[in-house]
């Protein structure tokens, strides 16, 4: 549940970095008609999601398979800490104290795979699965929040926990991805600068929490097990010391 409630904040919260690429093709899908049809846009918020999940199932057998290989804990901690590090980054820029440093390489997936043409056929379709069709690409775009909610499903090292974690991500991204076309046109630029600089700090507080998380548990487990092994010895010592004097005493009379 934790899991879970990390991934929805972090697309939650971070969503509002989206609204300057992912949005920027919602309010492009929009603007081709007259009214906002909500009916293509929801299908579009669904693609996304499809995609996450998907990623999620796939995170999740890689850290399934991981798991198997033996020092897993060492890998969920690595894990967790670059996920924290991406919400951290992400963050400051969301509070524009730093670039995005993966909008370059959005740029150029958006003309690789064509979203731009792809919008404008959908503009001319009546049916919302051609928006469907663009939100399961856009899922695919570089994004660092993304690569942070996909880190923390392969530490989760189970499937159903990894695709469960990415669709609540994918799911916490959909109120500021819905209303992106409203928020553009309604909030002003100085109104708009101060709501990104607190949803920055909150993203960047997040990242600091996940990274903690990450650093308690390996010392929970660490130290558990330590105590295991103390424990254990302290319960064979006496046994032993026993076992000792019983020999010693049969060897005495001899």
């Amino acid at each position: 549940m934790e899991l879970l409630l990390i991934a929805f904040s972090v697309g939650f919260f971070g969503s509002m970095h989206c609204i300057g690429m992912c949005g920027g093709l919602v309010t492009a899908l929009s603007m081709t008609r007259a009214k906002v049809w909500w009916s293509g846009l929801t299908a579009y918020q669904f693609g996304r999601v499809t995609t996450y999940t998907l990623l999620g199932v796939v995170s999740g057998l890689i850290g399934f398979s991981l798991k198997q290989l033996g020092g897993f804990d060492q890998v969920q901690l690595l894990l967790t800490l670059f996920a924290g590090g991406i919400m951290i980054t992400f963050g400051l820029h969301l509070a524009g104290w730093m670039p995005d440093p993966f909008a370059r390489f959005a740029l150029r997936a958006i003309g690789g795979m064509g979203l731009t043409n792809r919008i404008k056929s959908a503009a001319s379709k009546k049916s919302p699965i051609n928006w469907y069709l663009i939100g399961v690409a856009n899922g695919l775009l570089p994004c660092g929040l993304v690569y942070a909610a996909l880190a923390l499903s392969v530490a989760s090292g189970g499937v159903v926990e990894a695709g469960s974690a990415m669709l609540a991500f994918g799911l916490g991204t959909i109120p500021a991805m819905m209303a992106a076309p409203a928020l553009v046109n309604l909030m002003s630029a100085n109104r708009r600068s101060l709501v990104l600089k607190a949803l920055g700090v909150l993203v960047v507080a997040l990242g600091l929490f996940t990274m903690v998380r990450g650093t308690s548990l390996m010392h929970m487990l660490h130290g558990g097990a330590a105590g295991h092994g103390t424990a254990t010895h302290e319960m064979n010592s006496p046994a032993e010391h026993q076992q000792a004097v019983g020999h010693g005493g049969m060897k005495h009379p001899m």
